[in-house]
C-alpha cells in the first residue's frame, strides 16, 4: 500500500484569485476510485497532467464536518470558517509502485511527494458536465447590462468586478499545480507517510491521556451562534453533538409570582447581555466567545444579595453548559456546549429539569446574570408554571428577579387583544416618577387604572394563575 493523504480539493462559496466561485449545491461527484495526478509544468493548466495516486473517498461537507469525520486535520484548517463548504478527498499515492518494473511512475511520484511535504502544491479539480453563468462579484444573479449601469451609477462609474459563477460542475479528477485556483487547498494537503501516522498515533494517543480528565475538547464558535428557532423551545440538552440550545423565557409568558398583573422577562438595556455573557470560551478556531453558564445544583441564589454576591453564589455550583444569550421573536434564547460528564441517569435527570433565569440589579436595571438548572425538590422550587418566591424590592424598586421560565405555549395563547406591555410600560413611568431623581429602574409593577386591570384579568384567565 502506499502512502496515503487527505486534503481540501476546492472550498465552495470563495471565488478565486481569476475570478470563478463554485456555488453552493453545485458540485457533483464522480464515483471513486478517480485520479489524483500531477503536472510537472504550469504551461498548459493541466495538460501533461500524470497519475501519482488515487482518490477513495470524496465528499462534500463543511469544515467543522470534515474535521469530526477525520477528512482533515484540525490545525490544517485553523483560520477557515467552520461553516464553509469544501469538496474533501482521501487517498493513496502510488510510492509502493517498483522503481525497476515502473521507473517513470516511480519517479513522477516520488517527485511530486517531495513537492507535497516542502508545501509548494496545491490540489486543483478538473471538472466535466461544466456550466456557470458571469454575475457580479459576490452575487448569484446573472449580469444584465442594467446591473453594469446601476453599479456604475452607484459606484462614481467604476465597473463592477465580474467572476463566471459555477452552478452546475462534476468533479472527475484531482490535480496537484504549483498554483492551484483556490489558495486555500495548498495548506489542507497532508501527506501521511508510516512516520508521520506513527508519529500522528504518538500525538493522539498522549492528547487523549492528557485529556482524559477533560469534558469537551474546545468547541467551535459557531456552536454559540443564535439559532433559528420557529417557536418556542424548551432548553434542549443535544448528546450527540454536544450542543444545548432553546428559550429560558418567551416574551408572552406571564411570571407566575402575579396574581394580577403579567409580568414578563426584562428585556437586556445592557450590550449584548453583558452582565450573563461575561465567560470568555477558548474556541477550536482560535477565538474567544464571551458566554454565560447553565448552572446545577440547589436553589437560586437568596433573592435579598446584590448581582455580585449573586454571582458569586453561582460560582459554587456545577457548570452543565456554557451558553451564550440573545433576543430572538419569541424570548430569550440562549445556545451553546454542554460541559457535563454524565453517565446514562445523569443525563436523563438533565432532560427533565426545566430551567429559570436570574435577574439582577445593574446599573443597566434588571440584568440576567445566571440560568440555574433545577433540582429535584418541593414542586414550588423544581416546577415552572406554580407559585415560587419571585421578587425582593428594596426602597420600593425590583432588585432581583427569578423564575422557573420554560416556555409554554398554550399559556401565551391566553394573553391576546390587550396591550399588557404599554400597560406595564405606563404603570413603571408613574412608579418612576415617584422615585427619587437617581432615576434607578423600579419594576414593581402596579396597575393603577380599574379598566385595565379589568382587562389584563380578562386576558389572562385562569392560564396566569
Amino acid at each position: 500500500m502506499g502512502s496515503k493523504f487527505r486534503t481540501m480539493l476546492a472550498p465552495i462559496g470563495l471565488s478565486t484569485g481569476d475570478g470563478r466561485r463554485f456555488q453552493s449545491g453545485a458540485i457533483s461527484l464522480a464515483e471513486v476510485p478517480f485520479s489524483f495526478e500531477w503536472v510537472r509544468s504550469r504551461e498548459g493548466g493541466h495538460d501533461g497532467a500524470v497519475a501519482v495516486g488515487v482518490v477513495q473517498t470524496a465528499t462534500v461537507a463543511t469544515v467543522k464536518e470534515a474535521v469530526a469525520a477525520g477528512l482533515i486535520d484540525a490545525a490544517s484548517v485553523k483560520g477557515l470558517s467552520p461553516t464553509m463548504e469544501a469538496v474533501w478527498a482521501t487517498g493513496e499515492m502510488f510510492d509502493d509502485a517498483s522503481r525497476e518494473d515502473m521507473p517513470r511512475l516511480a519517479e513522477d511520484v516520488s517527485e511530486a511527494m517531495h513537492l507535497m511535504s516542502a508545501g509548494t502544491l496545491g490540489p486543483s479539480v478538473d471538472l466535466d458536465s461544466f456550466e456557470g453563468v458571469p454575475v457580479i462579484e459576490g452575487t448569484d444573479e446573472p449580469i444584465t447590462w442594467e446591473d453594469i449601469e446601476a453599479h456604475m451609477e452607484a459606484h462614481d462609474g467604476e465597473e463592477p468586478k465580474i467572476e463566471l459563477l459555477v452552478t452546475a460542475g462534476r468533479v472527475r479528477a484531482a490535480t496537484l499545480v504549483t498554483i492551484p485556483a483556490f489558495a486555500e487547498t495548498s495548506r489542507p494537503l497532508e501527506l501521511i507517510t508510516e512516520d508521520t501516522e506513527a508519529a500522528a498515533e504518538t500525538t493522539e494517543l498522549a492528547a487523549l491521556i492528557a485529556s482524559a480528565a477533560t469534558v469537551n475538547t474546545r468547541p467551535f464558535a459557531v456552536d454559540f451562534d443564535m439559532p433559528s428557532l420557529t417557536g418556542p423551545t424548551p432548553i434542549t440538552f443535544d448528546w450527540e453533538t454536544g450542543r444545548v440550545y432553546g428559550h429560558i423565557a418567551t416574551w408572552q409568558t406571564c411570571h407566575v409570582g402575579y396574581s394580577d398583573v403579567c409580568v414578563t422577562a426584562p428585556k437586556d438595556e445592557s450590550d449584548g447581555y453583558a452582565w450573563f455573557n461575561r465567560f470568555p470560551v477558548e474556541t477550536h478556531d482560535g477565538d474567544t466567545v464571551w458566554a454565560g453558564r447553565i448552572t446545577v445544583g440547589g436553589r437560586h441564589a437568596g433573592l435579598d444579595l446584590a448581582a455580585g454576591p449573586a454571582m458569586a453564589a453561582y460560582d459554587t455550583k456545577t457548570v452543565a453548559a456554557h451558553v451564550r444569550a440573545y433576543e430572538d421573536a419569541h424570548g430569550i434564547v440562549v445556545a451553546g456546549v454542554i460541559e457535563l460528564a454524565c453517565d446514562a441517569p445523569e443525563r436523563a435527570a438533565l432532560d427533565r429539569r426545566k430551567v429559570s433565569g436570574d435577574w439582577r440589579e445593574t446599573p443597566n436595571g434588571l440584568s440576567l446574570v445566571e440560568v440555574l438548572a433545577l433540582s429535584p425538590g418541593p414542586r414550588a422550587h423544581a416546577e415552572p408554571g406554580f407559585p415560587i418566591p419571585g421578587t425582593f424590592s428594596r426602597a420600593g424598586r425590583q432588585v432581583a428577579l427569578t423564575a422557573a421560565l420554560g416556555p409554554v405555549a398554550e399559556m401565551s395563547a391566553t394573553v391576546k387583544t390587550v396591550d399588557i406591555e404599554g400597560a406595564v410600560r405606563r404603570a413603571l413611568a408613574e412608579d418612576r416618577a415617584a422615585q427619587s431623581a437617581r432615576g434607578r429602574l423600579i419594576t414593581e409593577i402596579k396597575i393603577v387604572q380599574d379598566g385595565e386591570r379589568a382587562a389584563l384579568a380578562a386576558a389572562l384567565g385562569d392560564g396566569g394563575q
